[in-house]
């Protein structure tokens, strides 16, 4: 560790070196699994005007609308699902045995081969790109319990919000580079299993990068600095490694259960835009093709926007207790999104530009959860986050199959009816998530992250050191 007179405009800012690879390998994960769902159209067979098929990209074709069936298409979103739901609870083991150097690093090269193995498994046999898939969904597992150890381990406890913001922010920073340049490459001279290589290779690149520089412990990190240390440890008492996480008392503790109850709202709301949004749009709606996809993406993109602005003004507010901040923050992510989901069930097809405004309010209004039930996770659950997390993450697994049962078994003929009950129940799960979080939020540590030794709790951090002052940093 180096000394005081450590100079340098990195010296006292290391976290942030690993906020910023920590938030890249996140979201090189992502990208790895949502890379299929824009690379289908370029893997179809393409065909001549007179219906043979061609392999040369330099002849005139055009491409079959996907290259699987719906059936097909379901098994590769299973396979993923499937795989994140097997390795949310192993991960979390290996993670507390282990930490999250090592075993991030290696979820990291598990996506890695398996995106660069994809091209081949595909030319080779359709099973073999499910079981590609299923490791894609294995590696994700890996997701928000590196986004719990991360905060815990390397953010003060005043920018728990701006770490949060940037690590949770993987889905819109996967999509937003991944979009584009599936779309140039696809139609590139080397094809569409540049795409994958060209994830693949980034992926490792960043996790051999993490592997590099992270430390399970930052008093362990070589560039580390007292100054800095002592900004990151302030307020947090001791933490122990590899602490075992008390998993009876975390799964009935009522604040975790509020937490995880808003997050399934937000997450099935999130899966909703994200599958059946632009379904919406255009078979209900009566929109354009080419418009839908704009109508999607850009509230996508302004979600992260609002996402990054709402971690850092949660952190640096002041003039409201952390309590009343995840409050505020919380409601205008679920409330104001419920309210709207409402608003959207009984919105005329002849205003439908109404409709797509009220998608983009719910987009924009729930950029402000991580200073909502997300901080509020990070704040209560302390060195135990990573487990209250990867249980958001198997919540969010639940979510993927959860929601096309519920579209599939009410909106059996696609009519503004039927999408009104659907949108109705997202919009009551919301708002009843919400007035149970608001309830129950707390910024004091659980009962469960105090040691004890010798059978009585330690008293080394003062009750009112484990609340948060404007003061700290």
């Amino acid at each position: 560790m180096k000394d005081r007179g450590s100079t340098g405009c990195l010296a006292i800012r290391q976290r942030y070196i690993v906020l910023a690879i920590g938030t890249l390998c996140i979201a090189s994960i992502a990208s790895n699994m949502t890379v299929i769902n824009f690379t289908q159209i370029c893997m179809a067979p393409k065909i001549n005007n007179t219906g043979l098929h061609l392999q040369s990209p330099l002849n005139e074709t055009s491409h079959s609308s996907s290259a699987f069936d719906n059936d097909q298409k379901a098994y590769i979103q299973w396979a993923a699902a499937i795989g994140t739901l097997a390795a949310a609870w192993p991960f979390h083991w290996f993670y507390q045995q282990y930490g999250a150097r090592t075993v991030f690093f290696i979820a990291g090269a598990v996506s890695t081969v398996a995106t660069a193995v994809m091209p081949l498994a595909h030319h080779t046999h359709f099973n073999f790109l499910v079981l590609a898939r299923f490791f894609q969904g294995v590696s994700f597992g890996a997701d928000f319990a590196a986004i719990g150890l991360i905060v815990v381990n390397w953010a003060s406890l005043k920018q728990h919000g701006l770490f949060i913001s940037l690590l949770s922010s993987f889905s819109q920073i996967s999509v937003m580079f991944t979009m584009p340049v599936s779309g140039e490459l696809c139609e590139s001279r080397w094809g569409w299993e540049s795409v994958y290589y060209v994830h693949a290779a980034l992926s490792g690149f960043l996790f051999v990068l993490w592997f590099y520089f992270y430390r399970n412990n930052p008093t362990k990190h070589p560039k580390m600095t007292e100054i800095e240390l002592e900004k990151i440890h302030r307020g947090k008492g001791d933490i122990e490694e590899h602490e075992a996480a008390p998993i009876a008392k975390i799964m009935t503790n009522s604040v975790m259960l509020a937490v995880w109850l808003s997050a399934f709202g937000e997450l099935m709301m999130s899966q909703f835009i994200v599958m059946y949004g632009s379904v919406f749009l255009k078979e209900v709606l009566g929109f354009a093709v080419n418009h839908t996809g704009y109508f999607v993406a850009v509230p996508r993109a302004l979600h992260l926007g609002f996402k990054v602005i709402s971690g850092i003004a949660s952190d640096r507010i002041h003039f409201w207790s952390e309590k009343t901040k995840m409050r505020i923050f919380n409601t205008i992510a679920l409330m104001v999104s419920g309210v709207f989901f409402c608003v959207l069930g009984y919105l005329p097809k002849e205003q439908a530009h109404l409709s797509v405004i009220a998608l983009l309010v719910i987009e924009c209004s729930t950029g402000f959860i991580c200073g909502g039930f997300y901080k509020c996770a990070t704040l209560v659950a302390r060195q135990h986050s990573h487990f209250v997390l990867s249980q958001i993450q198997f919540i969010k697994c639940l979510s993927m199959f959860i929601e096309p049962l519920l579209v599939y078994l009410i909106c059996a003929n696609n009519t503004l009816e039927e999408w009104r009950i659907v949108f109705l129940t997202h919009g009551v799960l919301l708002i009843v998530g919400n007035v149970i979080f608001c309830y129950f939020a707390t910024d004091e540590p659980a009962d469960f992250t105090h040691h004890k030794q010798n059978g009585e709790e330690m008293t080394d951090v003062p009750p009112e050191r484990r609340r948060l002052t404007e003061n700290e940093a």
